[in-house]
């Protein structure tokens, strides 16, 4: 029988046994109320219905039923209400809640007869199934969009890209208050609020940010300006009319601000005593170097003008007039000169003026426009369609405009009063957050398609942190960007950008939760080895690891096991990898005997989970459970201290032997029995990640027991395992993509789609590429629906 034919043969099976179960004995279960008559067999629900009816029900019925059934069913889940496929979509949340308590062993209760590991399993397995599966003419419900406040990395970058502010070495958003965290990411719409005390920060940070992109306000043009103090040297004599006489080479020389580099207009006013056959000499210098030389042959009754045009660095410069051919016969004749006064002028024109490159890009292409108004609408216009990130409104426009004429009306120049303009722009909420304009935000039945700049700017902050670059930008706006091969091709633009450095560093930073190592604070009299360096290099590691996954197009399940890590001699030394010298990172191939390969076994999460003393199983076996599976387990009880607080010292009872009297308690054992075991699979490494085989002087014992039965020994052991469920990974991290891609916690109802983006990615080989742009194509990524408000 062929693949095809036997797949279809199977389903007319799964059909009659669907059909069938009422002879099995479960009346209540049997699914002969189906709905409407499928017009193509769904595969999957038949399969969903046979399982239920053959595998789950049963188990349901034995330990769950009696109470969750009918009118009066505790919590309101009457599990005996679920037949069909019908009736599991219409109870996805109740299935989502059941799925949480049975995987946690918080239901049945303690006090209940409970089902095996396996009978657990089973009912855990079919309910992912289940909450994943999407009917063939289903539509994926994409969620909201919460109104979105740029996090600090995003602020920064997006100074940098729209006013070219290098945040390495001026960083605005240090004083701006610390970002919250939701769900381990700091990018979740929800829990960026902003304070009355933050506005004043973002207030002073813009008009920092407008300063320093366009430097000092200059006139083009502008008139003399008398060079002041005018100081001369030992070797001068001030004169009553102003000036010095001087003599036996003297000079005078005072300062000036130079607003841009440019070319200037420095004039003098001198005049001589002559003596000998030459007339005095003038050398006018500039910080010291010459820029022009003057025979002056002026008198003190018509003092001669000298100028010349030179090019000047902007800043604070020193102008000086040296007297340089003294001429002296005692008695006889005394050369000397006299200078009155200095100006300077200009810059003279805009095209020999150096502009930073912001001015030149806000006000350069509207300098033809000779009415002023229509200059600064014109600047206005252009720099809050980038700032805004979408075409600025006429409204946008002729608010900042409102701006820009009354601080004319107050006075103001021209640039002085665009620059307050500039500053307001960004603290406008269209700079501050990122929105999508649905029509119909209250209708949570109303799906809303993002416009072109909407996505664009979603995918650039999914992808950059920033704002959209002109390419992208240009995409949106003529709507290309809206196909699905043009989104696909500036994806793959996207991350062979440098740019895309930051999401390496922001996503692999926060779900490996490497930003935590900066705060360990281990104990460097049983670690000395864990400096400020070590940890450096293994933060290094990890983003690189990130990075070489990502630009490689490697598959994701390197994360859990490979056979190349990125280290120095520092972190080499710890690994116990020779031949590695000098501080540079670099690619390290593994042996077939290595302990290391994978996130798990770096230096980074071993140490970012453990204590500062010691290990910690508890905290790597959350880890596993946490950030590899998706399958956090629930806060402890109030009343059930941590198992740190035991103190748990180097002396006496081994961790084994504590952690087994702390899992004694019934209650403490729900969620250890899942979480030592995994823990304990590292304890070969200490709490810097480094290899041991004993814990001072007992011998290491790695070994433990999974739910199920599984026995393990080792993190190798555990890798294999885990290698085993790639599925369950890689839905994971498809999930955790689209979480900060979206901005937004996920719910029950998003489920589907993370099951069809994991699909999709491992139809396309399993990649960080493929994940990423399965997210970006996909309906969650590309639209929001309604969302109901409170009463």
């Amino acid at each position: 029988m062929s693949g095809i034919s036997g797949l279809w043969a199977g389903a007319m099976v799964c059909m009659l046994i669907a059909s069938g179960g009422v002879m099995l004995g479960l009346a209540w279960w049997s699914p002969e109320n189906r709905a409407e008559p499928i017009a193509q067999p769904d595969i999957q629900a038949i399969e969903l219905e046979r399982r239920l009816a053959e595998d789950v029900g049963p188990i349901l019925e034995a330990y769950c039923v009696s109470c969750h059934s009918g009118a009066k069913s505790k919590g309101g889940v009457d599990l005996s209400a679920v037949r069909t496929i019908k009736d599991i979509l219409a109870s996805s949340g109740d299935l989502a809640m059941v799925r949480e308590m049975v995987s946690t062993h918080e239901m049945p209760p303690a006090d209940e007869e409970e089902p095996s590991s396996h009978e657990r399993l089973i009912v855990v397995q079919w309910l992912d199934d289940a909450l994943a599966y999407i009917p063939p003419d289903a539509k994926i419900d994409p969620g909201w969009f919460t109104i979105h406040r740029l996090n600090r990395t995003e602020y920064r970058n997006t100074l940098r890209d729209l006013l070219g502010i290098d945040p390495g070495e001026v960083d605005l958003a240090a004083r701006l208050p610390r970002d919250d965290t939701g769900y381990g990411l700091d990018n979740i719409a929800d829990v960026l609020s902003v304070s009355p005390l933050a506005i004043e920060q973002y207030l002073e940070a813009s008009e920092r940010a407008i300063d320093l992109a366009l430097g000092r306000i200059v006139e083009i043009g502008s008139k003399p300006v008398p060079v002041r103090p005018l100081r001369g040297t030992a070797n001068g004599q001030p004169q009553r009319q102003g000036g010095f006489l001087l003599f036996s080479n003297g000079a005078v020389q005072g300062t000036h601000e130079f607003g841009a580099t440019g070319e200037y207009e420095i004039r003098l006013s001198a005049w001589e005593t002559k003596a000998g056959d030459e007339h005095a000499r003038l050398s006018v210098r500039v910080d010291g170097r010459e820029v022009g030389a003057f025979s002056i042959s002026g008198t003190q009754a018509e003092p001669e003008e000298v100028s010349m045009r030179v090019r000047v660095r902007g800043g604070l410069r020193t102008v000086s007039g040296f007297f340089t051919n003294d001429y002296w016969v005692p008695n006889v004749a005394d050369r000397n000169l006299a200078i009155e006064w200095i100006t300077v002028a200009g810059p003279l024109d805009e095209e020999t003026t150096q502009r930073p490159q912001a001015w030149r890009s806000i006000f350069g292409p509207h300098r033809a426009i000779e009415d002023e108004a229509e200059r600064a609408r014109a600047i206005l216009l252009a720099f809050a369609t980038r700032a805004y990130r979408r075409p600025a409104t006429a409204d946008d426009v002729q608010a900042l405009m409102s701006l820009y004429e009354q601080s004319r009306a107050g006075g103001e120049g021209f640039e002085s009063a665009v620059r307050l303009a500039l500053t307001a722009c960004l603290v406008s909420p269209h700079f501050l957050y990122r929105a999508v304009d649905n029509p119909d935000a209250d209708n949570v039945s109303h799906v809303h398609r993002l416009t072109g700049t909407e996505l664009a700017s979603r995918l650039s902050y999914f992808l950059w942190s920033s704002m959209p670059d002109e390419e992208l930008m240009a995409a949106a706006i003529d709507g290309s960007l809206l196909e699905d091969d043009t989104l696909r091709s500036q994806v793959r633009r996207m991350l062979a950008d440098s740019k895309s450095s930051v999401f390496c560093e922001n996503f692999a930073g926060q779900w490996l939760h490497l930003r935590s190592l900066d705060e360990m604070a281990m104990d460097t009299s049983r670690f000395p080895e864990f400096d400020d360096e070590l940890r450096s290099a293994m933060k290094s590691e990890a983003t690189m690891f990130f990075a070489d996954v990502l630009k490689h197009d490697r598959s994701v399940l390197n994360f859990i096991d490979s056979d190349m890590v990125f280290v120095n001699d520092r972190l080499a030394a710890l690994y116990g990898i020779e031949g590695v010298e000098g501080r540079e990172m670099r690619r390290v191939e593994l042996g077939a005997t290595s302990q290391r390969g994978g996130v798990l076994t770096m230096g980074a999460v071993l140490t970012v989970t453990s204590n500062p003393t010691r290990t910690s199983p508890v905290k790597r076996g959350l880890y596993v459970l946490d950030q590899i599976l998706g399958m956090p387990p629930p806060p402890p009880p109030a009343d059930i201290p941590p198992l740190e607080q035991a103190a748990l010292a180097a002396a006496g009872p081994g961790l084994r032997e504590q952690l087994a009297a702390h899992v004694a308690n019934p209650t403490c054992a729900v969620c250890h029995n899942r979480l030592d075991p995994l823990g304990l699979a590292f304890e070969n490494f200490d709490a810097i990640g480094r290899w041991r085989t004993h814990d001072e002087d007992r011998p290491i014992d790695a070994s433990g027991t999974l739910p199920g039965g599984v026995r393990i020994d080792g993190a190798a052991d555990l890798k294999r395992i885990l290698l085993e469920r790639d599925e369950q990974f890689i839905e994971n991290l498809s999930g955790t993509v689209l979480m900060y891609a979206i901005g937004r916690g996920l719910e029950p109802f998003d489920r589907p789609a993370v099951r069809q983006i994991a699909r999709q990615a491992r139809a396309s080989g399993d990649t960080l590429g493929a994940i990423i742009e399965a997210v970006v194509l996909s309906e969650t990524f590309g639209s929001c629906r309604g969302r109901e408000q409170a009463p």
